[in-house]
């Protein structure tokens, strides 16, 4: 061993004695005192998963009746139970015939001093309802405009309408149903990619896809303004009085036509699976139905609940419509004058009025 070491080994021996010879206790007497918590949820954990139909057990543990006020107990951002006893408890909540997917629950209560406290937890809760499945059947076919990448379709007092994506080529039409022609167009600037479109008392919507921007436009295409939303921007329609929205998820919200803020969201689920990619949308007999983006599948969804009716097989139709280097199924439209429902796809040369049987 040389030198420097054996001078190391002594320093260091002298340093780890010399340290256990002052230690001292603690001083606590500055440090915060950890408060405990009066009440809290035990169960369920976060993203607990929830056949259709079973209940979702809750367990409460109240750790310090006398720092509470009140607690309540929220579900689905709906109050479910009020003024609950200052005591620890199990409540059980049913899902038959509620709402499906990312579900909000949460426990508030009022401490002593009158502040209100959350715990929260999001669930997940699968439909008791298993699909149907249906089939596209064409009863007419039609020319449609074979450079429209079409993103929007939809009838507005018998006329239709169309939007159209991708960068330099957004746009939205007026068409002629038999001859496939845009009567009138309404071009984008060039850094927009045109996504979905609605029409709502006279006021045109087209969303975009990442730019967050809602442009409104009146029925001679003339720009009237504009909203900005989070997220991305994919389907609209509307049911006379909001406008509902997809984002290339489960998700589908209504929003005020006014300012556009949330009012209502659903998640589209079935009983083993939920359905993300949700594209183009359209309300028909108050139901919606909305194109599963990269499938030949549209979805009928339950608007209450977000449940999935059933599961519509369009795979005949992508035959006839997805050739000379079209794209994906998108694009649904419901004639409310005639009863009848269409579909075509981005570059597709033809359109076609369908059943779904």
């Amino acid at each position: 061993m040389t030198k420097f070491n054996r001078l190391s080994i002594l320093l260091f021996s002298i340093l780890i004695f010399g340290c256990i010879e002052c230690t001292t206790e603690e001083d606590t007497s500055d440090k915060p005192v950890k408060q405990l918590i009066p009440v809290q949820l035990i169960n369920p954990s976060f993203d607990t998963q929830y056949s259709g139909g079973a209940n979702i057990i809750v367990d409460i543990k109240v750790n310090d009746a006398s720092k509470l006020k009140t607690i309540n107990l929220y579900i689905a951002d709906t109050l479910y139970a009020e003024n609950l006893k200052l005591e620890s408890q199990q409540i059980n909540i049913p899902t038959a015939n509620g709402k499906v997917g990312f579900i909000n629950l949460y426990l508030e209560y009022t401490d002593s001093e009158g502040i209100k406290h959350r715990d929260n937890r999001r669930l997940i809760v699968f439909s008791d309802i298993t699909p149907k499945h249906q089939f596209a059947n064409i009863v007419n076919t039609y020319i449609h405009n074979s450079t429209a990448y079409t993103q929007g379709l939809e009838f507005y007092k018998g006329k239709l309408y169309e939007s159209t994506g991708q960068k330099g080529a957004s746009l939205i039409a007026e068409v002629d149903l038999y001859s496939g022609n845009h009567s009138r167009t309404i071009n984008l600037a060039p850094q927009f990619f045109g996504e979905g479109l609605t029409i709502l008392n006279d006021t045109i919507y087209q969303l975009t896809w990442q730019s967050r921007v809602c442009k409104l436009y009146d029925m001679e295409f003339n720009s009237i303004g504009e909203f900005h939303y989070e997220g991305e921007g994919w389907g609209l329609t509307n049911n006379g009085k909001s406008i509902i929205m997809t984002n290339g998820t489960s998700e589908i919200v209504w929003r005020n036509p006014q300012t556009f803020e949330i009012e209502k969201t659903i998640y589209a689920f079935a009983d083993q699976q939920d359905y993300q990619l949700l594209n183009e949308i359209e309300l028909i007999n108050d139901k919606l139905f909305a194109n599963v983006y990269t499938t030949n599948n549209i979805v009928e969804i339950d608007t209450t609940f977000g449940k999935v009716i059933s599961v519509i097989s369009c795979d005949n139709i992508a035959i006839e419509g997805r050739v000379g280097g079209a794209d994906v199924l998108n694009g649904i439209a419901y004639n409310s004058l005639t009863k009848k429902t269409y579909l075509t796809g981005k570059l597709w040369p033809k359109l076609f009025e369908v059943t779904f049987e």
